[in-house]
């Protein structure tokens, strides 16, 4: 094993010359440097570099500055092991030797003990190149590195030595380090000491760093605590302790150094309410106005700092375009009260003066300008900009979309550019695969989808689906912006010939018209005007079906002409796997015998699905349906299709998914067979997490929903209920992939069977 040592030595071999540099007056300044010389082995230093950084030449006065001078020139260079200067003594003055050992080059890199780090993440850490030269300092640097990356992974009891072996080659060595990982240090306890006013409870509640428990690491990471003393603070702001601070935190192990400890000591300090609010300089806005944006009032807990209620009306005034405002807030203690005055320098609105947009390479320009709410020349608004920024992500063909804005350098010039920048994403294909469902078994497909048609925002809609139980062909076509409007067309033509389950055989055609037109209030909403004719045969039923089943209205054929009027409002930030918003839509429908059909009835679905983020990328999804159908007569309501009817159950999307039963299983039933109902109210909670962000997602999942025979049956409390496990991939070639684990809690009550796991398979794209 060879040991690092670095020697600098000043060394002059003759006592004259040495009593020389030690005196004082003339004699120092007539002693020259008469040459120089190094000796030493150089594998990788030139002597011109060496020459070049000492500053020592033939005829330089000779001092002990310069010479000091020169070693640290040389230490610099960090290449060196061992420097020493030696003097001789000639005639005309001293000839100064310089003996040099470089470092060792570095010929590997190895590590002994390792389990929990991967030897590359380690490599990549250490960012040493073979072939270096490697000093102790790097040794000791890359130590430190080492014992920070298993600290962060909780083995804060790791111990690691770094040693060097003689490589192959002379002047070449390995690197190994020795590493004892020890036990994964976990937090014991967590104790708070002078909280009174809030319970330890919900100051824990406000941590990651959280103890071992059995569902709980517990793993300490000293960084994530720096960032939860933060939030403690935070949180007794937000109560109204504004000057509340942390007198001290104790990290510590106990004897076995296993466990550890947390002790955290708050000094709460006083609870403030907000006194008096009064305004300077606000001419823009009324003081009413204003008092409104900080969303409290005079006598309220004091739960957000000064700094932050500026803030809040700066958002007031960034709205109206005034991006250089200034929002100075001064305070005034009363007691328990703060009075606070904001001094406000409004300065002028800025104006919008170019839009560009990049990374659009498929898509066309003015797909993206028609959802950008704002143009050039206009007063600059935040909202708008964000609700345009959320407009280009619903369109579905970007992966990502940022925006940048670049506010005029020339002084007086109040313009600002903003930079839309969006990275594409494959959003359709020709298509062929296989899909398989309780109801329809495997079935194949053959299709082919175009959302962004020749990157002009238009979709087209093609396939065809064969299989032993159901066949079916749709082709469509929208334009999204007709006439350059947000006007919106639509035509489907829709065939399918079905074999329902082992009951009875449907064959079902459909064409469909829509109009839709982007409203302007209220704000994200829509409204579309839709007409379809469709014809229905159903043939070769069960044996099990009555002759007065067969004849009855529910399953004689019939053609339908209906008109419907659909109204939705839609906040979401993404299409596929929302995170934030909500979405809300109503659709009246009215078939009529007047003008094609042979019924007459009214259908109205009302639908409701929210989505919020929860903890860490985890979202919370409610989606809810209610929906009725009522003939204008009584031979209307026995007459009813059963195409028309509602049959909830399994992962049917068109009535309503409840999972843990099969498809189309729920609702009234007659001799064992679900004849359908008039009344349907569904609700899906689920608890989504993504695994890649907007492609695979898990989830877990709570269903309950039901149907009824008639419209006053209708019962919010007689659901049936199914909790269950899935998860959901999105591709560009077959759509949505979906995988459901579901337990149906009340399967008795539906087929008499046994409550059991059901597997849910969802493969290919929906049609509708």
């Amino acid at each position: 094993m060879r040991r690092f040592t670095l020697k600098i030595r000043l060394l002059f071999t003759l006592l004259p010359v040495m009593w020389v540099l030690g005196g004082i007056g003339d004699a120092q300044s007539q002693l020259r440097i008469t040459g120089v010389e190094v000796r030493g082995e150089l594998r990788r230093v030139s002597p011109s570099l060496i020459y070049s950084t000492i500053g020592l030449e033939e005829g330089v006065e000779l001092s002990q500055e310069n010479v000091q001078e020169a070693i640290r020139s040389l230490q610099g260079l960090n290449v060196f092991e061992d420097v020493q200067l030696f003097g001789k003594e000639t005639a005309a003055g001293v000839k100064v030797i310089l003996f040099v050992k470089e470092h060792p080059a570095l010929q590997g890199i190895r590590f002994k003990g390792n389990k929990e780090l991967k030897e590359k993440e380690m490599k990549e850490t250490l960012n040493l190149v073979i072939g270096q030269v490697v000093a102790p300092k790097d040794i000791a640097r890359g130590r430190q590195k080492i014992l920070a990356m298993y600290k962060d992974k909780g083995y804060l009891r790791a111990i690691v030595n770094g040693k060097v072996f003689d490589g192959d080659e002379e002047g070449k060595v390995y690197l190994q380090y020795d590493i004892s990982e020890g036990e994964k240090v976990l937090i014991k306890r967590i104790t708070f000491r002078g909280n009174q006013a809030l319970k330890e409870s919900k100051l824990k509640k406000q941590l990651e760093t959280k103890e071992k428990r059995f569902f709980r690491s517990g793993e300490f990471k000293p960084e994530i605590f720096d960032e939860d003393k933060q939030k403690l603070i935070a949180y007794y702001r937000s109560e109204g302790y504004q000057q509340a601070h942390i007198v001290s935190d104790t990290v510590y192990y106990d004897d076995t150094r296993k466990n550890l400890f947390i002790d955290i000591t708050i000094d709460e300090g006083q609870k403030y309410h907000l006194g008096s609010v009064t305004w300077n300089g606000n001419d823009l806005f009324e003081e009413t106005d204003l008092v409104g944006q900080l969303g409290i009032e005079e006598g309220d807990v004091f739960k957000l700092s000064s700094p932050e209620l500026a803030y809040l009306v700066k958002n007031a005034y960034f709205e109206k375009g005034y991006l250089d405002t200034e929002v100075i807030p001064s305070e005034i203690t009363r007691g328990d009260s703060i009075d606070v005055n904001f001094q406000i320098y409004e300065g002028e609105p800025f104006k919008v003066r170019r839009i560009e947009i990049k990374g659009n390479v498929r898509t066309r320009e003015k797909v993206l300008r028609r959802e950008i709410e704002l143009r050039p020349g206009a007063i600059f608004k935040q909202s708008v900009l964000q609700e345009s920024q959320r407009r280009l992500y619903m369109l579905g063909f970007f992966k990502d979309v940022q925006v940048r804005d670049q506010i005029s350098p020339i002084e007086g010039d109040r313009s600002i550019d903003l930079i839309f920048e969006v990275e594409e994403q494959r959003t359709g294909a020709a298509s062929m695969g296989a899909g398989y469902s309780d109801r329809d078994k495997l079935v194949g497909t053959i299709g082919l989808q175009i959302p962004n048609f020749r990157g002009n925002g238009q979709n087209l809609d093609f396939s065809w689906e064969f299989g032993t139980r159901r066949e079916q062909f749709l082709v469509g076509f929208t334009e999204p912006w007709l006439f350059d409007t947000p006007t919106s067309l639509s035509l489907r033509v829709f065939t399918m010939n079905q074999q329902y389950y082992r009951s009875f055989r449907f064959k079902r055609n459909s064409v469909s018209l829509r109009l839709g037109r982007r409203l302007k209030r209220p704000a994200y909403s829509s409204v579309t005007l839709g007409y379809q004719l469709r014809d229905e045969r159903y043939t070769d039923f069960d044996t099990t079906y009555t002759t007065r089943a067969v004849n009855s209205g529910r399953y004689a054929p019939r053609t339908t002409s209906s008109l419907e009027l659909s109204f939705q409002r839609d906040t979401r930030d993404f299409p596929q796997f929302p995170t934030s918003g909500s979405v809300i839509s109503y659709t009246p429908e009215v078939a009529s015998s007047i003008i094609a059909g042979d019924v007459d009835f009214h259908r109205h679905e009302l639908s409701y699905n929210y989505y919020r983020p929860h903890w860490w990328k985890f979202i919370i999804a409610i989606e809810s349906k209610l929906a009725i159908v009522d003939g204008f007569s009584d031979w209307d309501d026995r007459h009813l299709s059963f195409w028309d009817l509602f049959t909830p159950g399994g992962v049917d999307w068109w009535d309503g998914q409840v999972r843990g039963y099969r498809d189309a299983s729920l609702g009234p039933r007659i001799d064992g067979k679900n004849t359908g109902g008039r009344s349907m109210m569904t609700i899906n909670l689920e608890y989504r997490f993504p695994i890649t962000d907007r492609q695979i997602t898990g989830l877990l999942f709570a269903d309950a929903g039901n149907a009824w025979s008639s419209i006053p049956d209708l019962n919010p409390i007689d659901l049936k209920r199914s909790i269950g496990i899935g998860i959901r991939v999105m591709t560009p070639m077959l759509g949505m992939i979906g995988f459901d684990f579901a337990y149906g809690l009340d399967r008795r009550s539906v087929d008499g069977q046994r409550p059991s796991l059901i597997t849910h398979f969802q493969f290919g794209p929906r049609f509708f």
